[in-house]
């Protein structure tokens, strides 16, 4: 899939601009809050229908302006060409058109034109709760498989409706019976989500440890585990004193990292609806469901060799964070039936989200996204746009140049920004260079090793 060009009109900073992208490799320069950042969220949100970075869709519209409006042609291998435009008035709803054609619902949307994205933003993914490293998988899963979205939807509306009835009948005294119809619609669409994910994860955990490997030239080691709510040791620990809610971490009890994926989907839906009833006491105390996948997290850990850590450990703040690490998971009950999570002898793993430093975290935040990019191209047989908002600030030389070197090689049309061609420019082979300034881009084709030439005004 191929950008061929895309028009902005009161789009966050920009008023009128209008670019075309001549070449795979896109190098976007500019200083600090002129505009780089947006053109990539434009981008991501023409392919995506939703923005990494806004919590309204207001902060989407130019300041005092009633709407923005986005549109861009793409084109794929086989030439098929493609227009798509998105629209949006501060006092309604989206418009999606493919083509000309409305398109009714936002999910529609999803999975017909993938893009991979990683900003600072995405270094949530380590340092976030569990509900930012769910809504990474469901993006990525929804993008490969519109019926897993189908089911995710599904699942959300029953649980809304299942905590509310959970919560009427701690107030009011109803009959709790009722929950058995909600509980086996939540089990049917959950069983389906635990399922897929399952599937999905394991495929990325082998994709981003072999990138994680490669960015870090074999010298730091990654592990991923997924934790499921479903084989929590002991479904009693959550009371009404509890403070827990859907976005904290979940301590998980169950030493079996294998349960679920040695289980068919009929033994999942039993395991399923039977945990989900032992814990129908503790949920009508709380007022929530404190089981299913909406709960569910992975774990993301460096492995190191014994006394030779790499982790910055004079963090004054470390041990308290080593504390929250260890409270979230336990991560020495996970290592069976996996070759990549079992440590060997000699070799201690230890939280990235504790102890990882910056750099760590923005690797290990890299190598999910380029997992998430080849597992995408894998799947649908076609590679996505892939989008880098400044990327290297905090790479250090050797993982700036691995990295330049693995999107030099892809078949992927890529989007970079930096402050600086230099030293970017070294590892491209002659990349499409744009000069954003107040919103408005330029072109200049012959920058070459941080010399930039004069400019031609491709934007209004």
């Amino acid at each position: 899939m191929l950008l061929n060009n895309i028009v902005l009109r009161n789009f966050r900073n920009y008023v009128d601009c209008e670019v075309s992208f001549s070449k795979p490799v896109n190098l976007i320069i500019g200083g600090n809050a002129q505009g780089k950042t947006s053109l990539l969220e434009a981008i991501y949100f023409l392919c995506t229908a939703e923005s990494h970075r806004a919590t309204r869709d207001g902060e989407l519209i130019r300041h005092n302006e009633a709407g923005f409006y986005l549109r861009g042609t793409l084109g794929n291998s086989s030439n098929d060409v493609m227009s798509l435009e998105v629209m949006k008035r501060a006092r309604g709803q989206f418009k999606l058109k493919k083509n000309g054609v409305l398109q009714t619902k936002r999910s529609e949307w999803i999975g017909q034109f993938n893009a991979v994205l990683f900003s600072p933003e995405s270094l949530v993914l380590v340092k976030g709760g569990p509900a930012e490293r769910r809504r990474f998988l469901d993006l990525l899963i929804s993008q490969i498989d519109g019926i897993y979205l189908k089911n995710l939807q599904e699942y959300r509306l029953v649980l809304r409706q299942r905590n509310e009835l959970l919560k009427q009948i701690r107030t009011t005294l109803a009959d709790a019976v009722q929950l058995d119809v909600w509980d086996k619609l939540l089990v049917a669409h959950g069983t389906a989500i635990i399922i897929k994910r399952l599937e999905i994860f394991h495929e990325l955990k082998v994709y981003a440890m072999q990138n994680h490997q490669k960015l870090t030239g074999g010298k730091e080691s990654l592990a991923l585990t997924y934790f499921s709510a479903l084989v929590r040791k002991n479904t009693s620990m959550h009371n009404a004193n509890s403070k827990e809610d859907e976005d904290t971490e979940n301590p998980i009890g169950e030493p079996e990292i294998g349960f679920l994926e040695t289980k068919t989907e009929t033994e999942i839906a039993a395991h399923f609806d039977a945990t989900l009833n032992a814990s129908r006491g503790a949920d009508l105390q709380r007022g929530t469901t404190l089981i299913g996948p909406h709960r569910d997290d992975f774990l993301i850990e460096l492995e190191n060799a014994s006394g030779t850590s790499g982790f910055d450990l004079g963090n004054e703040n470390c041990t308290e964070a080593a504390d929250t690490e260890k409270e979230e998971m336990d991560p020495e009950e996970f290592h069976s039936q996996n070759p990549f999570a079992k440590p060997e002898i000699g070799v201690f793993r230890e939280g990235a989200r504790a102890y990882g430093s910056q750099g760590q975290q923005r690797t290990i935040a890299l190598a999910l996204k380029l997992a998430e990019l080849e597992l995408i191209r894998a799947v649908t047989g076609q590679d996505p746009i892939v989008l880098l908002d400044d990327v290297t600030s905090e790479l250090d030389y050797k993982r700036t140049e691995y990295l330049l070197n693995v999107l030099q090689n892809l078949s992927a049309q890529t989007f970079i920004t930096a402050t600086r061609a230099e030293p970017l420019v070294q590892h491209l082979n002659q990349p499409n260079v744009l000069t954003v300034e107040n919103a408005q881009i330029d072109c200049a084709p012959n920058v070459k090793h941080g010399q930039n030439s004069q400019p031609t005004s491709s934007s209004q």
